[in-house]
């Protein structure tokens, strides 16, 4: 009967609202070139890319681990690892594409040609998702840690 109850799904909220709002994030425009320029750059034009763009779609592929491993991160330490690991993957393959997509900026006179393109909600809605992602991994991760003795001090049967 224990064994049943243990695989049945134990969320993390944290960790499954802190990968949707990842998710949403880098869907979200982060940028475009100028005002007359039609591209936003974000994750889902990359993802719609007919070529070159494949490699940011392992962003979606971390993403979705640590969606899956919240949903028993709040039960298990091996799913709340499994999700800080999935998180440390989205953080290094979307910091990836943002750097990427900064890189297509052209230098202008400005000293900083970055602060005068138009900016849509996607990468603040990335930091945070993101940010509550990690946080609510540590936090399972630790309570999950702090759990098991109390786990195994208990009297069998029980």
């Amino acid at each position: 009967m224990d064994d049943v109850a243990s695989l049945r799904p134990k969320p993390d909220i944290a960790m499954v609202l802190g990968a949707l709002f990842a998710l949403a994030g880098y869907l979200m425009p982060w940028f475009k070139l100028g005002d007359d320029y039609e591209w936003w750059f974000s994750g889902w034009s990359y993802a719609g890319l007919s070529s070159g763009g494949g490699w940011t779609l392992f962003t979606f592929v971390w993403l979705a681990v640590a969606l899956g491993a919240a949903l028993w991160a709040g039960g298990s330490a091996a799913a709340a690892m499994t999700g800080l690991v999935a998180t440390a993957g989205t953080l290094v393959m979307s910091s990836a594409v943002v750097a990427v997509s900064f890189a297509m900026v052209p230098e202008k006179d400005a000293l900083n040609p970055v602060a005068n393109l138009p900016f849509g909600l996607g990468l603040p809605v990335l930091g945070i998702g993101l940010g509550l992602l990690l946080a609510g991994g540590c936090r399972a991760t630790a309570l999950a840690v702090l759990r098991a003795p109390a786990a195994d001090s208990r009297p069998a049967g029980v």
